[in-house]
């Protein structure tokens, strides 16, 4: 299991960006023209929610990525 832990962390990361947009884009969407002031407010909330899942998301793909390859150089050096 430890092994696999930057390709889950990977794995992961791209799982939460590709949620994370597609909740922004259904459950946001984007506001109408003629939409309240309080459904303007929702949708902003749901379209924050989403950006803020696809930022942990492309975060945690990173972390991954670097996490990997720490694991590659160092597995080298010690082979």
């Amino acid at each position: 299991m430890k092994q696999y832990f930057p390709l889950i962390v990977v794995a992961l990361g791209i799982l939460l960006s590709v949620v994370g947009f597609l909740y922004a884009g259904f459950v946001g969407g984007i506001p109408g023209p003629d939409d309240s002031p309080a459904e303007a407010a929702h949708v902003s909330l749901h379209n924050k929610i989403g950006f803020g899942a696809v930022c942990v998301g492309v975060l945690s793909f990173l972390g991954g990525m670097v996490a990997g390859v720490i694991r590659l150089f160092s597995r080298k050096k010690h082979s």
